[in-house]
C-alpha cells in the first residue's frame, strides 16, 4: 500500500481532499423567516386605501446571490420565497394603518425583486435587496432596502442570513411606506 506518510494511506489522503473541495464550494440558502413590524408610520392613517397585493416572482428555483463585485457570495436564494414573505409583509403593515388589503380592490400592487446582493467589508456583513413595485394604475418604481450585522458579532455569516434577509425586506417596506409618492399611488392622488 502507498503511503505519504507513515500513518495515512494515499486513498486516506484523497479522500480528506475531496471532503476539503467540497466544504469549500458549499452554499447556504437564506430564508428570510419572521420579517419584523416596521416602526413608525403609526399615526399615518390608510383608511379608505383598498389594495391587493400580489407576488409577480413565480419561479422557486435557487439563484445565487452575488456581491457587489458580482462574485458568487456563497449564498443562494428563492426569490419566489423571499418576494412572498415581503409581499405579506407589505399587507400586513398596509393593513395594521387601516387600508383594506383584499383579492377584488381596484389598485393592485405587484412586487417583485429585481436584486439580491450580499456585501462584506471589514466591520459588516450585509444584504441589499432591490424591489420593483407597479401599480395597476401604470406606476413603478425601485425600492432598497439593507440590512448588516457587526462581523464581530455575529458567530458566523450563515447564522446571521436569515435574519439579515428578513430585515432587508423589512428596510424595503419601511421605504416605500415613508415615500409620498407611492402613498399618493395607494390614495389616488398623482
Amino acid at each position: 500500500m502507498n503511503k505519504i506518510c507513515p500513518s495515512m494511506p494515499c486513498s486516506a489522503v484523497a479522500l480528506l481532499l475531496c471532503i476539503a473541495v467540497m466544504l469549500s464550494s458549499c452554499s447556504y440558502t437564506a430564508k428570510p423567516e419572521n420579517i419584523p413590524a416596521i416602526m413608525g408610520f403609526e399615526t399615518m392613517s390608510l383608511s379608505g386605501v383598498s389594495v391587493f397585493v400580489t407576488n409577480v416572482e413565480k419561479d422557486s428555483t435557487e439563484y445565487k446571490i452575488l456581491t457587489e463585485g458580482r462574485d458568487d457570495s456563497g449564498f443562494r436564494a428563492n426569490r419566489e420565497a423571499w418576494s412572498r414573505k415581503l409581499v405579506e409583509a407589505m399587507a400586513r403593515e398596509l393593513a395594521r394603518r387601516g387600508a383594506q388589503v383584499r383579492s377584488n380592490a381596484p389598485l393592485k400592487l405587484s412586487l417583485s425583486l429585481q436584486e439580491i446582493t450580499f456585501i462584506e467589508n471589514k466591520t459588516e456583513y450585509q444584504f441589499k435587496v432591490k424591489v420593483l413595485v407597479a401599480s395597476s394604475k401604470e406606476w413603478s418604481k425601485t425600492y432598497e432596502g439593507t440590512a448588516g450585522t457587526s462581523r464581530y458579532k455575529a458567530e458566523s455569516v450563515a447564522a446571521e442570513a436569515n435574519q439579515l434577509a428578513a430585515e432587508a425586506l423589512a428596510e424595503d417596506v419601511k421605504a416605500m411606506l415613508g415615500d409620498f409618492e407611492f402613498l399618493a399611488q395607494l390614495s389616488g392622488k398623482k
